[in-house]
């Protein structure tokens, strides 16, 4: 069966991440995504195509120049991932069924202008409409984007293959990754250093974003900037334990790799990580935005990695969210399920 993976942020990140490894479970994959992105890079000899997704929001150009790549390639099933990809490719003519993966609905959260029409849009468009997890699709539920459209939630897993060896960890070296945006609240973090920089801590940030030359500027952090999965994860495994002050999350990759890493991990306690840490204590969550809080649950080392890399490999593992998809890929076929615009 021939694949298309489409996917309009080609950055490093959680979305890229599990776009790069579904490409490597098909038999027939073709990638269209930005162009001279990470993503196209490390697709390797995979059939890919790129566009630029980011002239504007409503610029029609691009589902002309999605649909030139649809013509060609022929696909037996489309496979979208993320709102703005998924937008665009509601304007095409498609005679293939389509799943839309959402991994994150951002307008809705942030309460972006025409954020519910667009979402709506691109929902109404697919055959099936996939959430990563039970919160968002109750969000989805709760501003009515669902209406008529079949959906399903499949939680994302995680191919110990791909995570590298434990490094010896670093006294004091404490670790964020991710993008450094709102959404992640890396600024916190800085509010964290004020209180444990001169208690001999030293952060690690990993990744890059808007708020990256602020972070450099701060005595106690070091910034890598945008890296590869593989670099990002082999930072990460030398940390003492990882924080994740997230606003918020439609799921939380980073959660599943500190897990394998065996990294603590300290976290905000929004419901998409109590969703995923559910069924045990597997880490430390925090109610409120508090650096002092951060700070105390730092200095004191909970360490629960040993019973979270238990609960990864029974409910996180990249054979069952693999198979999931693969099962539904063979259905939608089967059936013919086209979209319903």
């Amino acid at each position: 069966m021939k694949i298309l993976q489409v996917v309009a942020d080609g950055n490093p990140g959680g979305g890229t991440t599990f776009v790069l490894d579904v490409l490597q479970s098909l038999d027939n994959p073709v990638l269209l995504t930005q162009k001279d992105s990470y993503a196209l890079e490390k697709a390797g000899e995979i059939p890919k195509y790129g566009i630029d997704f980011f002239t504007s929001r409503l610029d029609l150009r691009i589902p002309m120049k999605m649909q030139k790549v649809i013509d060609k390639v022929e696909p037996d099933l489309i496979h979208v991932h993320g709102g703005r990809a998924a937008f665009f490719l509601s304007f095409c003519r498609k005679s293939c069924p389509v799943i839309y993966t959402v991994h994150g609905l951002h307008g809705i959260h942030q309460g972006l202008k025409f954020s519910r029409w667009g979402e709506r849009k691109a929902m109404k468009g697919a055959s099936l409409v996939n959430f990563v997890s039970h919160i968002e699709e109750e969000l989805a539920l709760k501003t009515n984007l669902l209406r008529g459209t079949n959906h399903c939630v499949i939680p994302h897993g995680i191919d110990l293959n791909t995570i590298p060896k434990n490094e010896k960890k670093i006294p004091k070296l404490i670790g964020f990754m991710g993008r450094l945006c709102e959404q992640k609240d890396p600024l916190f973090m800085l509010e964290i250093m004020k209180i444990l920089g001169p208690k001999g801590y030293q952060l690690r940030v990993i990744g890059g974003g808007e708020f990256e030359e602020i972070m450099k500027k701060n005595p106690y952090t070091t910034v890598t900037g945008k890296v590869s999965r593989e670099e990002g994860l082999k930072l990460l495994s030398e940390v003492e334990r990882v924080v994740v002050p997230s606003k918020w999350e439609a799921f939380g990759l980073i959660l599943l790799e500190a897990m394998a890493l065996e990294v603590p991990i300290i976290a905000s306690r929004i419901p998409p990580f109590e969703e995923v840490l559910a069924g045990g204590t597997f880490a430390t969550l925090i109610d409120k935005k508090d650096p002092e809080k951060y700070a105390k649950a730092i200095i004191e080392g909970a360490d629960y990695s040993g019973d979270a890399k238990k609960h990864l490999l029974k409910n996180f593992s990249w054979k069952q969210c693999i198979g999931s998809y693969h099962a539904i890929f063979r259905e939608l076929k089967e059936k013919n399920c086209y979209p319903s615009s």
